[in-house]
C-alpha cells in the first residue's frame, strides 16, 4: 500500500519566535493513520496514536521524527523546527497535521493559538460527603454522628431475636429526621435498613418509617427485612396499607404466610417421619396434578403440617424440573426434616453447582 520513501532533507517550516519553557506542539494524522513521534531523539509516544500533543517545546532547532508502522513497508519522517526567542509568541500552543501525499509524509502548519493546557491536569479535591447529620452529638440509642457521618449502634442479638433496647418514640423522630434530610433514595434506604437491622421497633413504627421511602420495592424490601425484629408480629398484615402495587402487596402477603408457615413447621418438633401410606397419599395428590406451578404450590401446603425424613423428601424433589422450585421446595421442607443432620444429601438433587451452593450456604444459617 505505501511506497518506499527517502529521508527528506531538512527544512525550516516556521520561523516562529517562542518562549523557551511555555509552548507546545500539537500533530496529528490527516488520515487517521497513528504514528511514533520524537522529537530531539527523545521518545513521545509508546503506543502509536493518531493525535499527540508535546509539552514545553525549547527554543532552538527542534528535530522531530515520525515512523507510521505498516505490515507492508513503515514509513519515516524527518525535519526541524527553528524556534527563537519572541514575546510575540511566547506561550502559544503550534498545530501541524501529518499527510501522506504521493507515497511521502510531510507536516503541514494548521494553527497558533492559546495554550489548550498542561501536561498534567490539576486535580481537583475530591468532594466531601454530604450527609444529614453535622455534628458529634449523640442521638437517643440510634447513632452517634462522626465526621458528618452517622455511626449506628446495634442492638440486636442475632442468636435469641431480640434486642437489649426497643426502639423509643424519641428514636424514631431521630430515624425520620436522619432520612429526611438525606439527598438521595438510595441512602435513604440503606440508613432504615441498617437501622432496621440494628433494633426492635413495632409495626406502628416501621410503618411510619416506610411511607419515607418514594420506591414501593424498598419499602417491600425492608418490610421483609424488618420481619423478625418486630416485636407485634400478629400486625403484620397492616403494612399492606403502606405498599402501593397489587403485585407489591401479593409479594409481601406470600412473604408472611411463609414466615407463618416456618413458624409452624418448627412447633411440631419432628422426630418421626410420615408413616409409609399416609406419604404414598401424599405422593399420589402431586402426580394427579397437571401444572408443574401447581404441584409446587401444593407441595408447599402439603408439607406444612407433617413430618418427613431426608429420603422421603428426595422421592419429591424430581417432581420439579427446575433448580429454582427444588431450591425453594428444599429450604421450605427443611424445618420438618426428622433428620437435618442428613440434609446435606439433598444437595445431589440440584443440576447446577451454583443451586447447590447457595442451598448449602442456605442451610448452614437455618
Amino acid at each position: 500500500m505505501f511506497r518506499k520513501i527517502g529521508l527528506v532533507s531538512i527544512l525550516t517550516f516556521f520561523m516562529i519566535s517562542l518562549s523557551a519553557q511555555h509552548n507546545s506542539l500539537v500533530i496529528f494524522s490527516a488520515n487517521g493513520n497513528p504514528f511514533y513521534l520524537s522529537v530531539n531523539h527523545e521518545s513521545i509516544n509508546k503506543t502509536a496514536q493518531s493525535n499527540l500533543k508535546v509539552f514545553d517545546i525549547t527554543a532552538g532547532w527542534n528535530l522531530i521524527e515520525i515512523k507510521i508502522p505498516s505490515i507492508i513497508k513503515e514509513l519515516n519522517f524527518k525535519d526541524s523546527i527553528l524556534l527563537k526567542n519572541n514575546t510575540k509568541f511566547s506561550n502559544k500552543e503550534f498545530t501541524y497535521s501529518l499527510i501522506e501525499k504521493g507515497g511521502k509524509l510531510q507536516l503541514k502548519f494548521q494553527s497558533v493559538s492559546e495554550l489548550s493546557g498542561p501536561e498534567k491536569p490539576t486535580i481537583p479535591e475530591a468532594p466531601k460527603e454530604v450527609a444529614p447529620v453535622v455534628d458529634n452529638n449523640l442521638y437517643g440509642h440510634l447513632y452517634r454522628s462522626k465526621i458528618n457521618v452517622p455511626l449506628f449502634f446495634n442492638h440486636y442479638n442475632n442468636a435469641t431475636l431480640t434486642c437489649d433496647t426497643i426502639l423509643s418514640d424519641a428514636d424514631l423522630k431521630h430515624t425520620i429526621n436522619l432520612l429526611s434530610k438525606c439527598d438521595d433514595e438510595e441512602s435513604q434506604s440503606r440508613y432504615l435498613n441498617q437501622i432496621i437491622e440494628n433494633n426492635c421497633l413495632t409495626i406502628s413504627q416501621l410503618n411510619q418509617l416506610l411511607t419515607i421511602l418514594p420506591i414501593d420495592m424498598d419499602r417491600l424490601a425492608s418490610s421483609k427485612l424488618a420481619y423478625l425484629h418486630i416485636i407485634d408480629k400478629e400486625n403484620s398484615k397492616s403494612v399492606l396499607a403502606v405498599l402501593k402495587y397489587p403485585t407489591m402487596k401479593e409479594s409481601y402477603t406470600d412473604f408472611i404466610n411463609e414466615q407463618e408457615n416456618k413458624a409452624k413447621q418448627k412447633s411440631l418438633k419432628c422426630s418421626e417421619p410420615l408413616p409409609e401410606a399416609k406419604f404414598n397419599e401424599l405422593v399420589s395428590k402431586l402426580k394427579n396434578t397437571t401444572y408443574e406451578n401447581d404441584k409446587y404450590k401444593l407441595a408447599k401446603r402439603l408439607i406444612i403440617d407433617v413430618c418427613l425424613s431426608t429420603n422421603q423428601i428426595k422421592q419429591l424433589t424430581p417432581i420439579f424440573s427446575h433448580d429454582r422450585e427444588k431450591l425453594d421446595f428444599l429450604l421450605s421442607a427443611y424445618n420438618i426434616l426428622t433428620d437435618k443432620e442428613h440434609a446435606k444429601l439433598l444437595v445431589s438433587e440440584f443440576q447446577s453447582s451454583q443451586a447447590q451452593e447457595e442451598y448449602l450456604q442456605l442451610i448452614s444459617k437455618q
